[in-house]
């Protein structure tokens, strides 16, 4: 497991007037004294209202990981779409993933690829699903479930997580910890590394992008969206092989721009080691089994 720093803990709470302060709970017994005993660390809570407060608040992190060399862990308290859209804040708007996905990529880039998040939220995980190959990573790792959560639940085990946590430094540790916390409900409970998100995400674009059927789907969006037409059968042919044959030859050179892209490794040379980026598209899908 590849590893990651941070000298900040952010709580963003956002959540209806009834319901239990957990991320206050979670902070207020155990995060906030954390800097008692490690001198350069700090933590913050932040009880958010609407669109505007959680967007302006994402941004001023990002800000201070520039202007203060800040590298946060970002816990959310905050309910979940029940259709897996996003979040759904105190004022009842919905965040999409796709808005969060945006500032989770901003944020990410500025500190290197060592925004950790633990997320409280109904159907969290479902953040993965809207990742790009064409943007930087929008987080390490993440900590989160692709089912409903309940109260009672998510703090019990977030404390057992973030207590491991801070005393062995160790992540494996703290997710036995998080697991094993709670022995009357089973967890539903994921992380999802960075790592293991670039190969979903290129598993998905080889079946899309790369594969017979997706190259053939290919060739007929791109006769029909240029009105392409072929005085017979064998110019016909002749075009797909040409197209099949420029795919084959640039699916290299276009994962070195995914992978160069993804793990920022132009701006953060060091992470071609520490992520142990596969060096060709064979060497990646040859370790994740993937069928290319």
């Amino acid at each position: 497991m590849s590893s990651f720093t941070f000298n900040r803990i952010y709580v963003i709470e956002s959540l209806d007037s009834s319901d239990e302060l957990t991320g206050k709970a979670l902070f207020d017994c155990l995060l906030q004294y954390q800097e008692y005993q490690y001198k350069e660390l700090k933590a913050e809570y932040f009880s958010i209202d609407n669109k505007i407060d959680f967007f302006d608040r994402l941004n001023k992190i990002k800000e201070e990981c520039i202007e203060k060399r800040h590298s946060p862990i970002l816990h959310l308290e905050i309910h979940g779409d029940k259709n897996k859209r996003g979040l759904v804040l105190h004022s009842k708007e919905l965040v999409t993933w796709e808005e969060l996905y945006k500032y989770l990529v901003e944020i990410n880039l500025s500190v290197g690829n060592n925004l950790f998040l633990t997320l409280a939220v109904c159907h969290g995980a479902y953040l993965a699903k809207i990742t790009r190959l064409n943007n930087p990573a929008p987080f390490y790792g993440f900590v989160g479930s692709f089912d409903e959560i309940y109260v009672s639940d998510l703090l019990l085990r977030y404390n057992e997580f973030y207590a491991e946590f801070f005393t062995s430094f160790k992540l494996e540790n703290a997710l036995e910890r998080l697991h094993k916390a709670n022995p009357d409900i089973p967890s539903t409970y994921r992380f999802i590394a960075t790592e293991e998100t670039f190969a979903t995400v290129y598993n998905n674009y080889i079946r899309d992008n790369l594969s017979k059927e997706g190259i053939e789907k290919r060739i007929k969006q791109v006769i029909q969206d240029e009105n392409l037409t072929f005085i017979n059968r064998a110019e016909k042919r002749r075009f797909e092989k040409d197209f099949t044959k420029r795919v084959e030859d640039t699916k290299e050179k276009y994962y070195k721009e995914h992978s160069n892209i993804f793990f920022m490794l132009d701006k953060y040379p060091k992470n071609k080691e520490r992520f142990n980026v596969p060096n060709s598209l064979k060497e990646l899908c040859n370790k994740n089994k993937i069928k290319n």
